[in-house]
């Protein structure tokens, strides 16, 4: 077998085996991130349901370019994960969604760190990750991805045109994210 076949038969390989004991709870096909399973020995963080000053100024933020166009968003109470670098696994989050009529889209993750500071270092953290190939792993081949920074926050989200239920009105939301925050590169 040639190498280069040879190394394409392995990284097949070796993403079963990593796709296989992850699980979801997304639907197949979904695109959507997936979640580890309840049973599963590594939780996905549970959302705070009570916002702090952070989150709240992040949120509106959100809310001041979303709302005037349309959109609303909710605060999300599930246990939810995204692809994420081990910098902000243990950072307490909100999540949101916003309704673009899609059950498995219009996500946004805040993540809050103590000080802007390390809300940076945090945010080129995961754009490098989202940039990787392993980064990449629970997205659509299409995704675009959006991260930036709001003082001590970072947000954090995504969309794919080819698993969207409404791609217009997914994709306005996804541009109106966009303009909030100051970006921080994805690399591809």
């Amino acid at each position: 077998m040639a190498p280069r076949r040879r190394r394409a038969a392995l990284l097949a390989l070796m993403v079963s085996i990593v796709a296989g004991a992850c699980g979801s709870t997304a639907p197949s096909g979904s695109g959507a991130p997936t979640v580890p399973p309840v049973e599963a020995s590594i939780a996905a963080p549970t959302p705070l349901q009570s916002l702090t000053t952070q989150l709240s100024g992040a949120a509106a933020a959100l809310r001041g370019a979303l709302e005037p166009e349309g959109f609303r968003l909710e605060l999300v109470n599930r246990a939810f994960r995204t692809s994420e670098p081990p910098e902000l696994s243990a950072a307490p989050r909100a999540v949101f969604q916003i309704d673009v009529g899609d059950p498995n889209a219009g996500y946004v993750t805040v993540y809050e760190f103590p000080d802007a500071a390390s809300a940076a270092t945090a945010g080129a953290a995961l754009g490098r990750h989202l940039g990787s190939g392993f980064g990449q792993t629970n997205y659509a081949l299409d995704a675009q991805f959006w991260v930036s920074q709001v003082g001590g926050t970072i947000i954090f989200t995504w969309w794919s045109c080819e698993r969207s239920d409404d791609p217009a009105r997914t994709e306005r939301a996804f541009n109106l994210v966009s303009s909030v925050g100051q970006p921080i590169p994805v690399a591809r």
